[in-house]
Formats: C-alpha cells, structure tokens, sequence
C-alpha cells in the first residue's frame, strides 16, 4: 500500500514531528492534538512558564504526540507516560534517539511501575491531563507519591469554569478550573503551593467565544495558526503585567518530608 503523503494523513497538519502517526478516530481530541502540534510559539509559552520549576528527572503524565516533551529532552530522564496506543507508539519513534527517553503505555492509576517507580523524580509535569480524570485529587495524590522529598508536582489545567461549554465537552473535559479550588485541591494532597496564575487571558476570550456563544467542538486550524504568530507579544505583555484570568491555570506544588 503506497504510503500517505504527509498532506493526506487523517487528522495531521503541517507541523507534526517527521514520524508517521497512524490514523485514529478523529475525535475533537486527537483534532486538538494534531493543530496544537502545529503551533510552536504556543508550546515554547507553556514550557517557558514551567521550565524554571523542573528538575533533571521528569516524569510526563499524558504526553499525547509531545508536544511539549519535546521541550524536556535535556532532562537526565525522562519518562513519557501515555497509555492511548497509537500515541504511544508515535512517541516511542518520535524519540528512539533518546536514550534518557522511555514511554509507558499505562495509565497514572497504575503507577509506580516500572520506569515511573514511587520517589524516582524531581518533577511530575502533567499538562490539559487532569480535567480528563474523574478523581482529580486521587490523581494528584498519586503524582506526589511519585516524587522524592522536594520534587514538584507542575499542573497546567484549563480555567474559568463559566467559560465551560461545547469544545469542553466535546474533548471529554470533566471540569475548568478556578485558582483557589485548584489551590486547595493541592494541598488537601499535601502540596505545598509555590505558583499559582493564570495565563493567557485572550485565548480566554476566544474559547468562551466560541464554544459557548457558537458552541463549536473543535479547535479551528487557521485560528490557532493566527493566534500562534501573536503568542509572543501576549506572552511578552502578560510577564510583565500578570493577569486576573486566562484560558489556563499553571499551579506548582513541592512535595516536603512526611
């Protein structure tokens, strides 16, 4: 069978790592993953936001296609927890390379196991992962088992629970977040809080807009593509000028001695 140009891959746009990702159901998730493997700027923000609280063993909870492991490849480890099947597949090609890299194809309710053993890392990141998970708190007390004495637990959640509409739903958001329930969540699972704000106010804007105004279930190409170009100068205004609200919430928690 002659091999898909890159062009004519189900739900794959310009942009994606040079490894071939298989076609899957083309839900609004893998949709959101496959345009959000397209907008660089965005993903450098994210990691720009997070990176001064990593330390050099980093467990990754949910990693989809790497849109942001690709920023932790400078880690002394770095293990890619993803438990959908075609994305773990991509993952363990995209960085076979990598010899500090291994990807787990189980669940964070399965943990430790193997590679993401109790107490092995300086850093949990989990990045849009845990507005999926039914038991949120759960999830967090199992990310903070997983760390030694000082690590950090690094959480980017979507925001705003009145923004809640259509695309939240469509991708199988459970929740937004507001800063003091995500707060308090963190430590109810014995976190103590060193960072917690909100960024990027006007994606914000544009989400609300769409997905609850023309209730839409699906990111749209051309506008991440337009909003990718913007990123620095909004990233540039908001370091300097920390905002009230935004489409995300970054929280960071330290795990001290029991």
């Amino acid at each position: 069978m002659k091999r898909p140009k890159p062009s004519e891959r189900a739900g794959e746009f310009r942009g994606v790592a040079p490894v071939w990702l298989p076609e899957v159901h083309h839900d609004a998730i893998t949709h959101s993953l496959a345009i959000l493997s397209t907008v660089y700027q965005y993903n450098h923000w994210i990691f720009d936001t997070i990176r001064d609280f990593l330390g050099s063993r980093v467990l990754e909870v949910g990693s989809g296609t790497g849109n942001i492991s690709q920023f932790l490849l400078n880690a002394e480890k770095l293990v890619c927890l993803e438990p959908f099947a075609p994305y773990h597949v991509y993952l363990t090609q995209r960085f076979s390379q990598h010899r500090n890299v291994s990807v787990l194809g189980i669940p964070l309710e399965e943990c430790p196991k193997g590679d993401a053993a109790a107490g092995a890392f300086d850093s949990v990141v989990c990045l849009n992962v845990l507005e999926h998970l039914e038991d949120d708190a759960g999830a967090l007390a199992k990310m903070r088992s997983l760390l030694a004495v000082g690590g950090r637990v690094v959480i980017l959640v979507p925001a705003a629970p009145w923004a809640f509409g259509s695309m939240d739903a469509a991708m199988g958001h459970h929740r937004r977040y507001s800063r003091k329930n995500l707060v308090s969540l963190f430590r109810r699972s014995g976190l103590r809080v060193e960072k917690a704000a909100y960024m990027n106010m006007p994606g914000l804007l544009g989400w609300w807009w769409h997905g609850r105004l023309l209730k839409r279930s699906k990111l749209s190409h051309v506008s991440a593509r337009v909003f990718d170009r913007v990123v620095p100068f909004i990233s540039a205004l908001e370091r300097l000028f920390p905002v009230p609200a935004g489409q995300s919430l970054v929280v960071v928690g330290r795990r001290d001695a029991d």
